[in-house]
């Protein structure tokens, strides 16, 4: 709903801010030689790192339960066999979403910030790992800069292809622009 321009512009900024924070966290690990829940137990303790490694172990089952009810509904939209089907390895989906519609899906209607916050979570949803990948480097700094970057572009060039898609066929429902498309 943004338009384009001011679309890439949230998508940029959102990025630029996410993957600010996920570099640091990255260079943190790769200068301590320790995976991204060690570094954690730096600042907060045992107990912290056990309690932030289970808010990890959390999201990684959200982000799974959604990617799959998804996935599960732009398959129903396009092949029309029932969501159910797509579902079936997930017995909690049915009780997680009820009736069939998400939680707090709204409408159309996005604001600039709230665009902005969105681009900034995808970053954010790496901060938990990218110190397993740049623990090992011989020059962590360069290495997470790498890892950085190209992250950072590669998530930026995702976005705006889902958000020219969603201009280009006037949805927001990934089914519909797949059938669409």
């Amino acid at each position: 709903p943004l338009g384009f321009g001011k679309g890439v512009l949230a998508i940029i900024i959102g990025h630029i801010i996410g993957c600010m924070m996920l570099f640091l966290a990255g260079v943190i690990g790769g200068k301590t030689r320790r995976s991204a829940m060690e570094t954690v137990k730096m600042s907060f303790g045992e107990k912290g790192g056990i309690f932030f490694s289970f808010l990890n172990v959390l999201q990684l089952v959200g982000w799974t339960a959604i990617m799959i009810y998804d996935g599960a509904l732009a398959a129903n939209g396009v092949l029309h066999t029932g969501r159910w089907v797509w579902c079936l390895a997930l017995v909690l989906s049915r009780v997680i979403f009820g009736d069939g519609s998400v939680a707090g899906s709204g409408g159309d209607a996005m604001t600039f910030g709230a665009a902005v916050e969105l681009s900034v979570a995808m970053p954010l949803s790496w901060l938990p790992l990218i110190s397993d990948y740049t623990r090992e480097a011989k020059e962590p700094v360069k290495a997470t800069a790498v890892s950085t970057v190209v992250y950072g572009v590669v998530s930026c060039w995702m976005y705006v292809i889902g958000m020219n898609a969603a201009i280009y066929t006037g949805e927001s429902d990934i089914a519909s622009i797949m059938v669409k498309a």
